[in-house]
């Protein structure tokens, strides 16, 4: 048994953005390295520097998380848009 645990899924973590850009920093390099540096098909390949690879994945992570709340804006503002009235559900059950 590993005495390492996997990183907490990035929907369940609370707290300030910058967790949240570490976290899915983490699965990102995480995912990212057995493909990068265990690909058989790129032995000829020469590897990156891993503190390179952990960069770039903050850099990945951070702009996902920047399209993620502007997507949520987006959401919000049409879903603001819906007026649901109690007589509305009534018609729903018929």
């Amino acid at each position: 048994m590993s005495a390492h645990a996997a990183p907490a899924p990035a929907a369940a973590v609370a707290g300030p953005p910058t967790d949240y850009i570490k976290v899915l920093a983490a699965q990102i390099y995480v995912g990212l390295v057995p493909k990068v540096m265990l690909n058989p098909g790129a032995a000829d390949q020469a590897k990156p520097n891993p503190v390179e690879l952990a960069k770039y994945c903050y850099k990945l992570a951070e702009a996902f998380q920047s399209i993620e709340v502007e997507a949520n804006k987006e959401a919000v503002a049409r879903t603001a848009k819906y007026d649901v009235q109690a007589g509305d559900m009534s018609s729903w059950l018929k």
